[in-house]
């Protein structure tokens, strides 16, 4: 998947100017691309477009302009995009009772190791960034990888072979399946994947 580069990313001042327009632009653009599952958790799949937005909001917020340092958050945000032909995603757990944070964090430990993508009955388990869980709780936020092989993503692409995404976890257990509008946005990232020559042909 296409990684952000530096001379990608706006000036400070040239990107506030554009800002409202360009979040509104995302916001819609991340309706293609986020999964509820549940009442909790929602599932966000990412790609060069989402991750340029992310990077340009930290320097944003942090006010950050030197080149190393920019080179410094561009890294962090780029390891969140796989090489090869995979998706990426960020599952988020999302607690509306505050007071309720700590015991749904604990009963959901583990959570990140128990997402599966069904194509047809073909399972892709997804893997997750180690060490966001602990023994007592997990974190709110997870980074997903699913890696596909080639006759994968030819399930993926083709919409007459359902499509799902599954937590298979013992304190939370649900399935969704994937909006058509989700799959051509995905297709559209492997598609990326096979023109840089990433995917090892298709």
């Amino acid at each position: 998947m296409r990684r952000v580069s530096q001379q990608e990313l706006l000036p400070l001042v040239e990107y506030q100017l554009a800002r409202d327009q360009i979040r509104d632009d995302i916001i819609r653009y991340k309706r293609t691309r986020r999964v509820a599952m549940g009442d909790l958790v929602s599932i966000v799949f990412e790609n060069h477009r989402t991750l340029w937005f992310q990077t340009q909001e930290m320097l944003r917020v942090e006010h950050i302009t030197d080149p190393a340092q920019v080179a410094e958050e561009l890294a962090v945000y780029n390891d969140m995009l796989p090489e090869g032909l995979a998706l990426a995603a960020t599952l988020l757990i999302e607690i509306p009772d505050s007071t309720q944070i700590p015991s749904v964090l604990k009963r959901l430990t583990g959570l990140e190791e128990a997402v599966v993508l069904y194509l047809g009955e073909h399972a892709v388990q997804a893997e997750a960034e180690p060490g966001r869980s602990k023994d007592d709780k997990t974190s709110s936020v997870h980074y997903l990888t699913f890696p596909m092989q080639p006759q994968e993503a030819r399930r993926l692409k083709d919409l007459t072979t359902a499509a799902r995404l599954a937590i298979q976890h013992p304190g939370y257990t649900v399935e969704a399946a994937l909006p058509e509008a989700v799959r051509l946005s995905l297709a559209a990232d492997l598609d990326g994947a096979e023109g840089t020559g990433e995917s090892g042909g298709l």
